[in-house]
């Protein structure tokens, strides 16, 4: 019998799922995750954390500040604060993948007996965005996170880095490929070596986009380990061939105001570069069957794993100072420089491993927060044509476009890019979690969020919530300044109170965001969050959740059937 392709099922119809009966607000992408597909324990997270929290963005992060002028003391304590800070809001933001609801009226299935029971929603981000912007001012959510993660290169930065441990890797096994000239313009930006190993690692890591989100455990287990074990390789390397390290100073002498000035940035740029995964996180934790086994996860392993790599990070990157004058503050180039320097068998095995490593947690950690995410959310907005895998796919080829190098390679560039993470979206971030617990106190009528006309809660005016978009607009204005003046490189034509205003926007703008909706809806309560109004839940006439009763432990006591009404696209 000879060998068969097969077409990935992603591209056997133009319509995701044609036997399925969609609708032009839901596919099975973003409806609830039914039980069968609730995969993750605690396991699950903690890879997920571990793997976020041990990376070449943290390691280069923590390096970074100190090249700006921070005492490794201050910059460790803003990681470890800014960490802590971001993981709250992941808290926050992934309750309605696990939130309880109170007591509903269940219809059980086969029966005509009604039931009080409880019920988990296991609904995802985009669900989140219709309920806090409305049905089509989540378009606008999704597209701003998209920016943010395509455009602004947060996937980016993760698949060039990636590249780069590919490139190390050949190295170590080639002489002629690490020898390799470049043929490639300046205006490039990279050379032929490097480019070469960025194809590698999309080609590699494109294929990983045909695996669903409930298959990937797997993957981030042999991620933790890997990388684990190769950080701290890199430690004990550094000290033993340098017999310690003597902590590097301040690269410049700070004022005590432009001090505090640079814990307050190392604090929002580590909470930016995470906001991307805070916000996201009922995405994620949409897929658990205990809440218990996420929140100790984002609590606990995210920031300790982020100190840790944080603390080795300068730790090794003092050590390679003192033993060859030269400050390397991201760990794949130091990689590549010893590589160059002390071309050995020693040295050749031990960056093989290494590189290994950094590549698999590269690949790790844009599945998490980049391209898995990024495809839920697509789907959202064309359900009906996207689903995860397509909408990952169409992230990798804009990700891949968009040249990544030219974003990370100084470090002030670097930290640049990770507040501009948090400039556009944690405004959205804060929005959403005053909306979720403070206005709505997590009670959704879920059926209403997959109905796109005026019957629908989350209508409000024309499909969009002015309330939300005005909270918004009113917190990212007095940061636009000096993100200008950072595109542009005119930084220094600008008052420094804009610059700095950009510089720690994740911080102004969670809180601003957050207060601004808060009153806002105060003055102007939207529909479902009135502190007058009952919301109902359970609309006998065509609103019906159905549900199996499992059990009254409370835990989870529920699985849910979805329905589409052909008339009015409710969940019946």
């Amino acid at each position: 019998m000879g060998f068969k392709p097969r077409v990935p099922r992603t591209f056997r119809s133009v319509v995701v799922n044609e036997n399925e009966n969609n609708t032009p607000w839901a596919n099975p992408d973003i409806l609830p995750v039914p039980y069968e597909e609730r995969t993750y324990d605690w396991k699950g997270y903690f890879g997920y954390w571990f793997t976020i929290g041990m990376t070449t963005t943290v390691w280069a992060l923590s390096s970074s500040h100190l090249a700006a002028g921070l005492d490794a003391a201050s910059a460790i304590g803003g990681i470890l604060v800014g960490s802590v800070l971001a993981s709250t809001v992941a808290v926050f933001c992934g309750e309605p993948g696990v939130s309880l609801v109170g007591q509903v009226r269940l219809i059980m299935l086969g029966e005509t007996d009604t039931a009080l029971g409880k019920i988990l929603y296991h609904l995802g981000f985009p669900m989140m965005s219709r309920a806090t912007f409305g049905m089509y001012g989540s378009f606008f959510v999704i597209i701003v996170k998209c920016f943010v993660n395509i455009i602004l290169s947060s996937f980016g930065i993760q698949s060039y880095w990636g590249g780069q441990a590919a490139s190390v890797v050949l190295g170590a096994l080639s002489p002629s490929f690490l020898n390799m000239p470049n043929t490639l313009p300046e205006s490039a930006g990279i050379d032929t070596q490097r480019l070469i190993g960025f194809i590698i690692f999309i080609v590699i890591f494109t294929s990983l986009m045909f695996i669903h989100p409930t298959k990937l455990q797997p993957l981030l287990f042999l991620s933790q380990i890997l990388i684990g074990f190769t950080i701290l390789g890199l430690f004990i390397w550094a000290m033993a061939s340098n017999s310690g390290a003597t902590i590097l100073p301040p690269s410049t002498e700070l004022s005590s105001s432009d001090r505090s000035f640079r814990i307050l940035l190392a604090m929002s740029s580590v909470a930016g570069s995470w906001t991307g995964s805070a916000i996201r996180q009922s995405d994620w934790t949409r897929y658990t069957r205990s809440r218990h086994s996420v929140v100790w996860q984002q609590m606990i392993t995210g920031p300790i794993s982020t100190v840790i790599c944080a603390t080795m990070g300068v730790a090794v990157t003092s050590a390679v100072t003192e033993m060859y004058g030269q400050a390397i503050w991201n760990p794949i180039t130091l990689l590549s420089f010893l590589q160059h320097n002390n071309y050995n068998a020693a040295t050749r095995a031990g960056t093989f491993f290494a590189g290994i490593g950094f590549f698999m947690s590269q690949m790790s950690v844009n599945l998490v927060q980049n391209s898995v995410s990024c495809g839920m959310d697509l789907a959202s907005l064309w359900p009906k044509y996207i689903d995860i895998t397509r909408g990952s796919l169409i992230m990798c080829l804009i990700g891949y476009l968009i040249q990544p190098w030219r974003f990370v390679e100084q470090p002030g560039m670097f930290i640049s890019v990770l507040s501009a993470f948090g400039m556009f979206v944690s405004p959205l971030a804060g929005i959403n979690c005053v909306d979720f617990w403070v206005v709505r106190k997590r009670k959704w009528r879920v059926p209403d969020l997959y109905n796109g006309n005026t019957e629908s809660i989350y209508w409000y005016t024309f499909g969009w919530n002015w309330r939300a978009m005005l909270s918004w607009g009113l917190v990212i204005w007095p940061s636009f300044p000096g993100f200008i003046a950072n595109v542009t490189e005119t930084a220094d034509s600008i008052a420094v109170g804009w610059l700095r205003c950009f510089q720690v926007s994740w911080i102004t703008g969670f809180c601003g965001g957050a207060v601004a909706y808060y009153f806002i809806t105060l003055i102007c309560p939207p529909p479902g969050g009135k502190p007058y109004e009952k919301l109902l839940l359970e609309e006998e006439s065509n609103t019906t959740i159905e549900a199996t009763q499992l059990s009254n432990t409370g835990e989870d006591v529920s699985k849910l059937e979805n329905k589409f009404a052909d008339n009015n696209n409710r969940i019946v």
